[in-house]
């Protein structure tokens, strides 16, 4: 009995201690006064946005890109602490580089693919996100994730990492192949990302973004209906630098969405739900708001967008033709929009509700900044 006692105790535990812990976080220390110095000067924009009519939307549109989409591609499994819900795990590539795959029937897939290359069509800082064909993982068990967290509840991921056999190899199935920009993150003991409502921090006048660069991100965000915004699904990131994520100065701040995985929803990939999320939140008006959505917003503050920044983003987006809207889809593998089986044959209702998006946002007038 007392055993059983044990065992059933051990991940309740891991579980109580995961869910109830705090970050904790100085406000007072010299890094976070780093932190705040970045948020100030932080831009939005990376580099000269591309030109859009040039873009082909089944691959990041980034020169550098780490991998092509529908590669198969081999690694060595990288065994690391679980988080999250989503099956997922490190991988050693050949050259040296980490990638993250996110495996099995699991919509963050389609979802984070389409929306770091949409990400970065428009200018926006992304991740390298694709969905590859294959992935043949040396030294994975069958299922990686379920297997390590597992091991976790109960206190042994170390005795299961020293029985790993990198002679046998497990292949995933068009999972999503994740690289992140390599650039050191702004982060402060455990504080990581930010929240939306600390836009209000960018100055302008300090070099940060401008108030219609920040309205066409807020917008973003909006359309890709990014409602699990909690701050450490953002980032923000120095331009340039490499090195260890941490509380060091930050010479080109830049702020991100790092996990668009719960985006064209709400909830994950979701036609309806997608089709049904308004892109403003009165008949008239400018005012954006994601308080119907999961979470009430989250981090996400009600906003009244300007003309600047409407009109910043919906060029850009209006610029898409439909043959670039159905690769972004159809390269992302996205699920039938009627029976949200994967791997649609046909992505033109995804595409109808892009373009009308589009034009919500195309035929609304606003005020202009101030």
């Amino acid at each position: 009995m007392a055993l059983i006692v044990v065992a059933l105790g051990l991940p309740l535990a891991h579980l109580s201690h995961d869910r109830l812990r705090t970050p904790r976080v100085d406000t007072t220390s010299e890094g976070w006064q780093h932190r705040l110095d970045a948020l100030a000067r932080a831009r939005v924009f990376f580099g000269d946005p591309p030109a859009v009519d040039s873009l082909d939307l089944a691959r990041n549109v980034r020169a550098d890109a780490p991998f092509e989409p529908g590669a198969s591609l081999e690694c060595h499994y990288e065994p690391d602490e679980t988080s999250g819900t989503t099956p997922k795990f490190d991988c050693r590539l050949p050259s040296g580089g980490v990638i993250k795959v996110k495996y099995g029937i699991n919509r963050e897939i389609p979802g984070e693919a389409a929306a770091t290359h949409l990400l970065a069509a428009m200018g926006f800082g992304a991740d390298y996100v694709s969905v590859a064909e294959r992935v043949r993982c040396y030294g994975c068990p069958r299922s990686p994730y379920r297997s390590r967290q597992i091991a976790e509840w109960f206190f042994v991921a170390g005795v299961l990492d020293r029985f790993l056999d990198y002679g046998r190899y497990a292949d995933f199935a068009r999972p999503a192949v994740e690289r992140k920009l390599e650039w050191r993150a702004v982060e402060v003991d455990e504080a990581e990302g930010f929240g939306w409502y600390e836009l209000s921090r960018v100055d302008a006048s300090r070099g940060g973004a401008g108030r219609a660069e920040l309205d066409a991100f807020r917008l973003m965000a909006v359309f890709l209906a990014h409602w699990d915004n909690k701050a450490t699904n953002q980032r923000i990131v120095c331009i340039g630098e490499r090195g260890e994520d941490g509380p060091e100065p930050c010479a080109s701040p830049l702020l991100m969405i790092q996990d668009a995985g719960g985006t064209f929803g709400p909830r994950k990939v979701d036609h309806q739900g997608w089709a049904g999320a308004p892109i403003w939140r009165d008949a008239e008006g400018c005012a954006v708001s994601m308080a119907t959505l999961p979470h009430e917003g989250a981090t996400f503050p009600d906003a009244e967008i300007s003309e600047e920044g409407r009109r910043l983003l919906a060029d850009r987006l209006g610029a898409l033709t439909s043959d670039q809207i159905t690769a972004l889809f159809r390269s992302s593998n996205f699920p039938d929009a009627r029976t949200g089986r994967p791997g649609a044959a046909d992505v033109s209702p995804w595409v109808e509700t892009f373009q009308r998006k589009v034009g919500e946002i195309a035929s609304r007038r606003c005020a202009p900044a101030r």
